[in-house]
């Protein structure tokens, strides 16, 4: 089972978990962000809607996706270009298809002490 992890966190924080996994501990799979601003800037509403279809219909086509959501199929594909850049959406025999069976997001506030 993939589980993919989207999380904003620091360089420190990425910096650790490489390490643990070049020790050969087992991280699991995360898209990290920087910020909470550019995790929103690429994963939109419309963005996390494509997603959200995908895990529940599979694999499609684009032009039947476009159709589906009701979207328009230059704008969609725009929006599945940024996807494939990150990742979320690959290419299948089906059509476009999401390679996580989950996606978590993990958003964390600490409290300074």
């Amino acid at each position: 089972m993939r589980i993919l992890t989207i999380e904003v966190a620091d360089r420190d924080t990425t910096n650790r978990r490489f390490q643990r996994a070049m020790a050969g501990e087992r991280q699991g799979e995360f898209l990290t962000f920087p910020s909470l601003e550019l995790l929103h800037k690429v994963l939109n509403p419309r963005r996390w809607q494509i997603l959200q279809y995908h895990q529940e219909q599979g694999p499609m086509g684009l032009r039947a996706l476009a159709r589906e959501l009701g979207m328009d199929a230059g704008n969609l594909q725009r929006d599945v270009k940024i996807l494939k850049e990150y990742g979320l959406i690959v290419d299948s025999e089906g059509g476009l298809t999401v390679p996580f069976d989950e996606i978590r997001l993990e958003l964390v506030i600490k409290k300074v002490v």
